[in-house]
């Protein structure tokens, strides 16, 4: 698991600084990549990495202000040019669906991939495979806002008794 920040310029972009987005690879424990939000030229930041938008299998949205969005409609059409095919599901507030929808139909943009969306209104679960849960708490901000916490199950393991011993570990 790996994080790799794509921007975190907020509002105010710079040379240096794209607007908000952060990718979590999961590649070797799902072969995926999770992004938290997807502001504007978030496709850009992604050349610039090994990141393939047809490994992106989930995006989180915090809120809907236009530095966490406005690069939404542009990622998932280039999703599809790029041979994304699998389906792909956007977690954010109430409205996210309508904002995305919305920005597809009015560019004429058909995508490649089934989209699905789960709008958020309150604190919860939002998703567990029994590999990873993914929880919503509400923040507090200007308008409806979402934190995500990621957890890892637990992996089965071994007891290294030797080496317990070696670093005198107490039984």
């Amino acid at each position: 698991m790996q994080l790799e920040f794509l921007g975190t310029g907020a509002g105010s972009p710079s040379k240096q600084r794209n607007v908000a987005s952060v990718a979590l690879r999961l590649l070797e424990e799902r072969n995926a990549i999770w992004l938290f939000d997807v502001g504007e030229a978030t496709q850009h930041q992604i050349l610039n990495t090994t990141i393939r938008p047809r490994k992106i299998e989930k995006i989180f949205i915090t809120h809907l202000h236009g530095d966490h969005i406005f690069g939404l409609p542009g990622l998932l059409s280039s999703r599809s040019f790029q041979g994304g095919t699998e389906p792909l599901t956007i977690y954010g507030p109430v409205g996210i669906k309508r904002y995305v929808q919305t920005s597809l139909q009015v560019s004429e943009s058909r995508l490649s991939y089934p989209l699905h969306f789960v709008e958020i209104t309150d604190d919860g679960e939002l998703f567990n495979d029994h590999g990873f849960r993914v929880i919503a708490r509400k923040l507090d901000h200007k308008i409806a806002c979402f934190g995500y916490r990621i957890e890892e199950a637990d992996h089965p393991g071994e007891l290294q008794v030797e080496k317990s011993r070696e670093q005198k570990v107490p039984s």
